[in-house]
């Protein structure tokens, strides 16, 4: 007997972890006898849902088991683990029999790319003949259902993660850091984003008081296990879990004409750069982008470091693929910029005063239209002596991203777009 069992909207900002009740789960079930069929599911949803807590993750596992006689279990883990008592937690818990239907598939695609009203998912549920648990409001029944639903056929990564013991929540996590670099070292690309080559800062280990001592994302299961065995790791460990995922495959990004654009979408947008990028207060970069449907502002954030830096070369004329989150600010619709494709650059012609006909001194402007002076030996020249030439641009065609500490769960890194 084939049973999906999918689960959301356990954790708070405070604490609590979704996949560590995936973890818990897979573990209770196989002590009971029950077979899991291929990995526990880590599956990020739509990156701009404002109800999200970090990184918007969901979890399903695959049981061959009927669900009657798990259904108990799974209700006492949640209930013993989700962050109930904080405000904002409403976890949901689904059951499907067999594969999921084409229909769960659709939705999985609208819960990534779009934000969906949560009638969508028991009316969805009582369709295809899901059975839902939830607890207060009921918003994790959306997460629920689209893991059980995802869809990983335009790619798929895989992460390891490794729980802390319980006593050890909130503490300092005692990793050697020398022992990261020498793993990222020893296994990139087939694992990523381990660390920040910009910043040197450690990536597999995140800074809240949750049950996650580590997490390292990779292409190959059996990699990770032999990253893992490569740290050096100074504390006791109570879980290690490999999850199948969505994350690093770019699947939250559809290509869109900005006349479609609205907020909450993840969008590909080819255009052509419309208005010179200006760094403004903060350090972030703006520039606007145009595709003959309409015009869109993009954003280079400070947080992407040296990314701002590659955008402030564009020039108006330039040829572009922007991809990023869309998101209503004050100065309207705007594209939050994960990465961009560099397709054609517009040569920069720069105009030059020419060197002085008597005695060979660049000369200098005389004033708008009035030609150009020499200061040494006072000769003038009409404007059409103007020397214009090619600049070079800094700036090559290709593809430029954030990044890893900028880096959204979702976004494919370049490291590995050859690899899968």
């Amino acid at each position: 007997m084939v049973l999906w069992i999918g689960v959301d909207d356990t954790d708070s900002r405070r604490g609590g972890c979704t996949t560590y009740i995936a973890a818990l789960l897979a573990k209770k079930l196989q002590e009971k006898g029950f077979k899991l069929i291929g990995y526990p599911r880590l599956i990020r949803l739509n990156p701009n849902c404002p109800f999200k807590t970090r990184g918007n993750a969901a979890i399903s596992l695959k049981v061959d088991a009927e669900k009657e006689d798990v259904k108990g279990l799974v209700k006492m883990v949640v209930e013993e683990n989700a962050e109930l008592d904080e405000e904002g937690v409403e976890p949901g818990i689904a059951f499907i029999k067999e594969d999921p239907p084409e229909e769960l598939r659709r939705f999985y695609w609208r819960a990534l790319r779009e934000i969906v009203p949560l009638e969508d998912g028991f009316k969805l549920a009582k369709k295809i003949g899901a059975e839902l648990i939830y607890y207060k409001g009921g918003r994790g029944v959306i997460g629920a259902l689209a893991a059980i639903g995802a869809d990983l056929s335009i790619g798929r990564t895989y992460e390891l993660i490794a729980y802390r013991k319980r006593e050890y929540w909130g503490t300092v996590r005692h990793i050697d850091p020398s022992s990261v670099y020498e793993m990222d070292e020893a296994t990139k690309p087939l694992t990523f984003d381990n660390i920040d080559p910009e910043s040197g800062e450690i990536r597999i280990a995140p800074h809240t008081p949750c049950p996650v001592l580590l997490g390292i994302r990779g292409v190959n299961p059996d990699v990770l296990m032999k990253a893992y065995k490569m740290l050096r790791i100074g504390e006791p460990v109570e879980l290690v879990t490999i999850f199948e995922t969505n994350q690093g495959t770019d699947a939250h990004l559809q290509p869109m004409k900005i006349s479609q654009l609205r907020e909450g979408v993840n969008a590909i947008i080819d255009g052509i750069v419309s208005e010179r990028p200006r760094f403004e207060v903060g350090g972030h970069v703006f520039f606007k982008l145009s595709d003959g449907t309409g015009e869109v502002i993009c954003a280079a954030y400070e947080p992407t470091k040296s990314f701002r830096h590659v955008v402030s070369k564009l020039i108006p004329g330039d040829e572009i693929a922007a991809y990023g989150a869309v998101k209503l600010k004050p100065q309207g619709l705007t594209l939050n910029l994960e990465k961009i494709y560099v397709k054609k650059l517009k040569p920069l012609l720069v105009r030059r005063p020419p060197n002085c006909p008597r005695c060979g001194r660049r000369m200098e402007s005389a004033g708008a239209g009035k030609g150009f002076r020499c200061r040494r030996c006072g000769l003038r020249v009409g404007e059409e002596l103007v020397e214009i030439f090619e600049a070079p641009r800094g700036l090559k065609p290709g593809f430029y991203e954030v990044p890893p500490s900028a880096r959204r769960h979702l976004s494919k890194p370049l490291s590995i777009s050859s690899l899968h």
